[in-house]
């Protein structure tokens, strides 16, 4: 969280910047500050969520693709994003995902979210101008070397803001050290409420992670070693939702791993009316199949490439 005055001192500068015009040497000037303070301070406005830039770029679905997963998944909607080489995919895929979640927003009292860069994307995406007074639970815990915008309770909070809602934060570590501890740490009173408010969410959302030891946050933030990560896949895991490892077959991987997570589980996930999940990229193909083999899932948001090899897998 950034103490009020470097908060103030962000949005000023942020504001001299992109509301009045001025050059950073202008900024630098009327401050007392030099040139490369002032450009690292507006660096900082964007990555802290102190400014936030909303891109309107037109969206093209892929309807056929969108009816065709609805079918073979049972799932209440998809959106399918048709790609375009000269688009950010996963920012287009985040605004899509926006658009749909705005329509249902007005109308639900509570939204659990969980961590990820599609979810990041998806609450970015949404506009600055809706108030639609949401509750925003934090559905897992946060990270030890938390990753800035793509932590949950920073998710939280931006949306939240975005909403002009209240937030309840989940004010514990992502992972125990044992099943233990975690079980420990789920019973305490406070953690035990904010994972009660999750679970009763109206709407879930999150993203689909795979086990490539090179992206994973579970390598990234030393809970598994790459070996460890390749022994899961070789022995039928998939991918990840909420950081809950399962199989190809949808039910949850049988490992010491899972029952360290603090936060929302798949269970807890089946039962809240509206889930959405926004995934891209062809490499996560098996991981999504594995995902809306869960139940976990109503409403899916992907690109046409992904969609395409998701049914593809499916159907072999």
């Amino acid at each position: 969280m950034l103490d009020q005055e470097t908060h103030e001192l962000l949005a000023r500068v942020a504001s001299m910047y992109y509301e009045q015009d001025m050059t950073q040497n202008e900024i630098a000037d009327e401050l007392g500050l030099s040139r490369v303070k002032v450009h690292r301070l507006l660096r900082d406005s964007r990555s802290k969520n102190v400014v936030q830039i909303a891109i309107d770029w037109p969206v093209k679905r892929d309807y056929a693709l969108e009816q065709a997963l609805q079918q073979a998944f049972g799932l209440t909607a998809a959106r399918v994003l048709k790609t375009a080489l000269d688009q950010p995919m996963l920012r287009q895929l985040g605004y899509l995902g926006a658009r749909y979640l705005e329509d249902l927003l007005k109308d639900i009292s509570t939204m659990a979210i969980c961590l990820g860069r599609s979810t990041y994307e998806v609450i970015n995406a949404i506009r600055p101008d809706l108030q639609a007074n949401v509750r925003i639970v934090q559905a897992i815990g946060s990270m030890p070397h938390s990753r800035d915008a793509y932590d949950s309770s920073m998710l939280a909070r931006q949306l939240a803001q975005k909403l002009g809602g209240q937030v309840v934060y989940l004010n514990s570590p992502l992972m125990a050290d044992s099943a233990h501890d975690a079980h420990v740490i789920r019973n305490q009173r406070h953690i035990q409420h904010t994972l009660t408010l999750a679970g009763a969410a109206d709407i879930a959302l999150l993203g689909i992670g795979n086990l490539d030891p090179q992206t994973s946050g579970f390598v990234h933030e030393g809970f598994l070693t790459a070996g460890e990560l390749a022994a899961f896949s070789e022995a039928g895991a998939v991918g990840d939702i909420a950081w809950r490892v399962y199989q190809e077959n949808g039910a949850l991987y049988p490992c010491d791993f899972n029952e360290r997570v603090i936060g929302i589980t798949l269970d807890e996930l089946r039962h809240i009316p509206m889930t959405i999940a926004v995934a891209a990229g062809s490499a996560k193909a098996a991981a999504i199949v594995g995902a809306l083999h869960t139940g976990v899932i109503n409403v899916l948001c992907t690109d046409d490439k992904t969609a395409r090899a998701v049914l593809h897998l499916n159907q072999s």
